[in-house]
């Protein structure tokens, strides 16, 4: 570390001594250089046909006059998917340097968020891109499912010049489709690659702290091209900005820089503008100084002229690319601001999948805090022991609903803002651990709202990611088929371990006791109450009915019950009319609830003739001790009966007989 506690490297260096001791860019460049060769065939082939017109060349898919070539080559570790293009000019490339609008951009919609609604790529490259659909989408699927493969092979994408932003886009299309907490992410390594977006195009990308790690962008002092749109034939700033890792080499040594201002002043300085006669240059025997020593900052060439560690890093990173030419203090201290930006916000980032176990922990405490309430029976519930915080356990849980409050709300902004897929904000390992969180914890919230005297949670209290939460589990296919399909046996038989599904049900419940209570004091209209409670009711029953709640709301120190044990005095009066033949009136004043957590369709039975029972074709008979007896054991007693009567009767008859015969035998 620094003086300032930041570490002396940036997980970019990381990257890219990675690339350089695995030999990830000899074998790229050398697969790129393979392809350069059958291009340069091509066109030799091309040639001959003008001499030879019945000879026809080998084709390749092209954009105008660029021919494209995309190939992929095994190796022993991973595989290499290369995109190269005919040689261009800077002349070609200035002609096509506009920008296309996302609006116009269908493929990359998924970039868009609720901050950063429109951005801009290259026109060159965006439709080279839409030339090769079709092609793309076969590779697309392939390293998809190689992804998602319990054997799966990393993928890395690579391209020189224009096919670097074609490599760029297509790595982009893939990453949309993978999950970010897979482990083998495919890896984009470009060179000599030109300016891809704007501003708003890096920040999209930016927002996801994975994706930052899968380009790398390897630029040699002399090449001209990753410089070109930053020299506007026009008095106004280039709109163009740069992205993600960039590693500045020449023959003498390499650096790395994350910060897009940095990469930008860089490129223009004459540090990093080597030869600008340069059109194009041949990747292989840089890479080759490169393998020979890792890309280090050897501070000690500085003689101890530079007390700041970080800052004598970059300093010596930078020489070592350009020998020649002195570096200004001004260039050093802009740089030196702009990439510990880049590292302190790195270390600030949110990885919600680093810490998803540890609040699994915490929400196992909560479990067991619910387990605990419950007394066998004799306790009031999670809730209102929380709500009334008079034992020692109670004490303990703000803690943890706190912790896991904050981790949820900063997952549930992070999604809503960030670049999805429409119908998909969460992936389904975070939006079936989003809807446990909410079940357990938003009932505290409820809890400590209500306790302090409050009304109206569901309008006036409710937080936002609580909402979204739940929007998006209710959006999700596989909970409409659930909706549908109703209860099953297994949720029958698991009642008693259950959560209650609403998360909002002691709100309402809290709302109930509320209009009893003025229904009781005659402090508000009677018809609106009353409206109220027969709707409450309608909806406690569904819930029922689906069993969708958990048994602690029978518990008779609960707030469910203290609600149903007011309004039973309420339902008396006259102004409640015939509310009390209700379903749920016959369901609580039969008593048949407490068979709820059972999950014994007697539960209905008992109750009233409106009440449907869920499926119980396949449920356990009951003897009328009440012991539980399934079908096939039913039906072997009876046959047992049925046996020990026949010979009953038997016995019976032959006794008979016998008494006739010695009767007449006299």
């Amino acid at each position: 570390m620094d003086r300032d506690g930041d570490p002396p490297f940036s997980n970019g260096l990381h990257l890219a001594n990675l690339a350089v001791s695995s030999n990830l860019l000899q074998d790229s460049w050398n697969d790129i250089s393979e392809l350069e060769r059958r291009i340069n065939q091509h066109f030799l082939l091309r040639c001959v046909k003008r001499v030879f017109p019945q000879f026809e060349p080998a084709t390749f898919r092209s954009y105008g006059n660029i021919p494209v070539i995309i190939d992929e080559f095994h190796h022993l570790k991973y595989n290499i998917i290369a995109f190269v293009t005919a040689p261009v000019t800077t002349g070609q490339l200035q002609e096509e340097r506009d920008l296309v609008s996302s609006l116009d951009i269908p493929e990359f919609h998924f970039l868009c968020s609720e901050n950063n609604s429109t951005f801009h790529i290259n026109k060159a490259a965006i439709s080279l891109f839409n030339s090769l659909q079709n092609k793309l989408s076969i590779l697309k699927e392939k390293v998809v499912a190689s992804a998602n493969s319990e054997d799966s092979v990393p993928y890395i994408i690579t391209g020189h010049c224009l096919g670097g932003s074609i490599a760029s886009l297509f790595t982009l299309w893939i990453l949309n489709k993978l999950d970010a907490t897979k482990r083998t992410l495919p890896l984009c390594i470009t060179f000599g690659s030109p300016l891809l977006g704007d501003s708003a195009f890096q920040q999209a990308i930016s927002q996801y702290s994975t994706w930052n790690s899968c380009f790398l962008h390897v630029v040699h002092k002399d090449d001209c091209f990753p410089r070109l749109f930053l020299h506007p034939p026009t008095t106004n700033p280039s709109q163009y900005k740069p992205f993600c890792t960039f590693l500045l080499c020449s023959e003498s040594g390499a650096a790395c820089f994350e910060a897009p201002e940095s990469v930008m002043e860089l490129l223009t300085s004459e540090i990093v503008v080597g030869n600008r006669e340069s059109q194009s240059v041949d990747y292989k025997n840089v890479i080759g100084c490169l393998e020979q020593r890792l890309i280090h900052y050897d501070c000690s060439r500085l003689n101890g002229q530079e007390a700041d560690s970080y800052k004598a890093g970059v300093l010596v990173g930078l020489k070592s690319i350009q020998q020649q030419n002195e570096v200004s203090d001004a260039l050093i201290e802009d740089i030196v601001k702009h990439e510990r930006g880049v590292i302190r916000r790195q270390r600030e980032a949110f990885d919600p999948a680093k810490k998803l176990d540890e609040m699994k922990v915490y929400l196992a405490f909560l479990e067991w805090y619910m387990k605990v309430c419950k007394a066998n029976g004799q306790g009031p519930g999670y809730y209102d022991s929380f709500k009334n915080a008079r034992e020692r356990r109670d004490n303990g849980v703000d803690k943890y609903k706190t912790i896991l409050t904050d981790y949820w709300e900063r997952v549930v902004t992070e999604a809503d803002k960030k670049p999805q897929v429409w119908g998909t904000p969460l992936r389904n390992r975070w939006l079936f651990g989003g809807t446990n969180y909410r079940r357990i914890v938003e009932p505290l919230d409820i809890a400590e709202y209500y306790k302090r005297g409050r009304k109206d949670y569901l309008n006036r209290g409710r937080s936002e990611h609580y909402k979204l939460l739940q929007k998006w589990l209710e959006d999700h296919p596989k909970e409409k088929s659930k909706e549908q399909a109703g209860p099953s046996n297994s949720k029958l038989k698991n009642i008693e371990s259950s959560v209650t599904e609403d998360s909002c049900f002691w709100a309402h419940v809290e709302e109930a006791i509320r209009s009893c209570r003025l229904l009781e004091s005659g402090g508000s209209s009677n018809s609106s109450e009353r409206a109220k409670l027969i709707e409450f009711e309608k909806y406690v029953m569904g819930l029922i009915k689906e069993c969708k709640v958990s048994p602690d709301i029978f518990l008779e120190k609960s707030s469910y019950m203290q609600w149903w044990r007011e309004y039973v005095e309420i339902l008396k009066r006259p102004m409640m009319g015939d509310s009390q033949n209700s379903p749920l009136v016959a369901f609580m004043g039969d008593e048949p609830y407490k068979n709820y957590a059972k999950g014994s369709p007697r539960m209905f039975q008992e109750g009233h003739s409106n009440v449907n029972p869920p499926d119980s074709s396949n449920a356990s008979l009951r003897s009328t001790e009440g012991r539980k007896i399934s079908p096939s054991s039913f039906s072997l007693q009876f046959s047992l009966r049925f046996l020990s009567l026949s010979l009953v009767l038997l016995l019976s008859l032959c006794l008979c007989l016998f008494l006739f015969l010695s009767y007449f035998s006299r």
